[in-house]
């Protein structure tokens, strides 16, 4: 990949929001669902009653619409690789909640590794619930040389 190619990932795109998701109403067989596969052991998360919440990273599951800002080339994300997640807990997750995502640019920035210039694209998705609580923000980085 040449210097070229990474233009597009510039501080413009900084602050633009490109996807917004909504689930439909959470259920508890996808709580339970989920907390059985993550390896969860505590009964708050595998019981279905009142007293049952998602476990914190449930909401990682919201399905998004969209991957990439507009005029990032599809192409030039199949060749960044994964440079981690970054996950604020908020509320829990109930039964009956439906969730909302918004995706959007929260950084981008350069630093000089041994191999050369990498390039970081932090992208951001605040997931709120039906009384506009937040529930997670999530900043998935990607990294480009």
């Amino acid at each position: 990949m040449n210097a070229a190619d990474l233009s597009v990932l510039n501080k413009s795109l900084v602050g633009q929001e490109f996807e917004r998701s909504v689930s439909g109403s959470i259920e508890a067989d996808q709580i339970i669902g989920y907390a059985r596969a993550s390896g969860e052991t505590d009964p708050k998360y595998l019981e279905d009653g009142p007293d049952l919440v998602a476990p914190p990273t449930f909401p990682i599951t919201l399905r998004r619409e969209r991957w990439v800002p507009e005029g990032i080339p599809a192409g030039l994300m199949y060749r960044g690789m994964d440079a981690g997640k970054d996950i604020e807990f908020g509320v829990p997750v109930r039964v009956g909640d439906t969730l909302r995502g918004v995706g959007s640019v929260h950084d981008v920035y350069e630093k000089t590794g041994r191999t050369g210039r990498l390039v970081f694209l932090v992208l951001r998705q605040v997931i709120t619930n039906q009384r506009d609580e937040m529930v997670a923000v999530v900043d998935q980085k990607m990294m480009f040389r």
